[in-house]
C-alpha cells in the first residue's frame, strides 16, 4: 500500500516542508534527486550528526558513541540502497544480499576496507571466536559488517570489531589479536565525506549508473 499523499516526506532543498503528493508531482529527474538529497540530509544525516558534535569545553553535545555506530551502519546501508541495483542483488543472490549491497560503499569510504584480512588476522580470530569464518570473511569490510553491524543491530554487543574514541584514525586493526577497532566518530566523518562525494557525482551525472538507481530507489519510496 503507497504512503498517503499528505505523510511528511522531508525537507525542500530550499527549505520547507513537502509532502510525498508534492513529490509525486514532479517530473524533473534533477528536481527528484535534489529532494531525495534533501529528504536524506534533513531525516538521517543531520539528526545522527548531533551525536558527533562537541561543545565549546570539548565534549560532546550528546554522549552516544554506541548509538552513533549503530546509526552509521544503518546510514550506509541507505546508501547503499541508493546507489545499488537492490532487485538484481535479490534476483541473483539468495544469501548475504545485506552484504552486497553495503560492500561499494564501504569501499567507498576506504579501500583500504577491500584487502583480504592477514593470516594473522584469521589466526587471531580463530583464537577470539574459537572457530574460523575465512568462507565469510573476504575482505576486512566484511568484518566489520557481519562482526560489528550484525551484532550491534541483533543484539548491541559487538563481537570482533570494537569502539574506542582513542584512535586517530577511523579503523585500526589489531592482528594478533584477530579484531579491528573503530573510532565511532571518525568512522561517521568519513561516512559523512563520502555519501556527500556520491550524490555530488550523482547530481552532476558523473555516474549514470547510481544516478538511475537512486532514481529507483525513490520511485521504490513513493510506491
Amino acid at each position: 500500500m503507497p504512503v498517503p499523499d499528505n505523510t511528511y516526506f522531508g525537507e525542500k532543498p530550499e527549505g520547507g516542508g513537502i509532502h510525498y503528493k508534492e513529490v509525486r508531482e514532479i517530473r524533473d529527474e534533477q528536481r527528484s534527486l535534489l529532494v531525495l538529497k534533501s529528504r536524506v540530509d534533513t531525516l538521517l544525516i543531520r539528526q545522527v550528526n548531533e551525536l558527533s558534535i562537541k561543545n565549546e569545553d570539548g565534549g560532546y553535545k550528546i554522549w552516544s558513541p554506541f548509538a552513533l555506530a549503530v546509526l552509521t551502519f544503518l546510514a550506509i546501508e541507505t546508501v547503499g540502497h541508493i546507489i545499488n541495483d537492490v532487485q538484481k542483488i535479490k534476483a541473483e543472490n539468495d544469501n548475504e544480499q545485506s552484504k552486497l549491497i553495503v560492500t561499494p560503499v564501504y569501499l567507498l569510504m576506504d579501500k583500504n576496507l577491500s584487502y583480504k584480512p592477514s593470516k594473522k588476522i584469521y589466526e587471531g580470530f580463530e583464537k577470539l571466536h574459537g572457530r574460523e569464518d575465512k568462507k565469510s570473511i573476504k575482505r576486512y569490510s566484511d568484518v566489520i559488517h557481519k562482526y560489528q553491524r550484525n551484532t550491534f543491530n541483533h543484539g548491541y554487543q559487538a563481537r570482533g570489531v570494537y569502539l574506542s574514541h582513542k584512535p586517530i584514525e577511523p579503523w585500526i586493526i589489531l592482528e594478533s589479536e584477530g579484531y579491528l577497532i573503530i573510532n565511532p566518530y571518525l568512522f561517521w566523518g568519513l561516512f559523512k565525506n563520502t555519501y556527500e562525494s556520491i550524490f555530488e557525482q550523482i547530481l552532476k551525472k558523473q555516474n549514470e549508473e547510481w544516478r538511475r538507481n537512486a532514481l529507483q530507489y525513490l520511485k521504490h519510496l513513493l510506491s
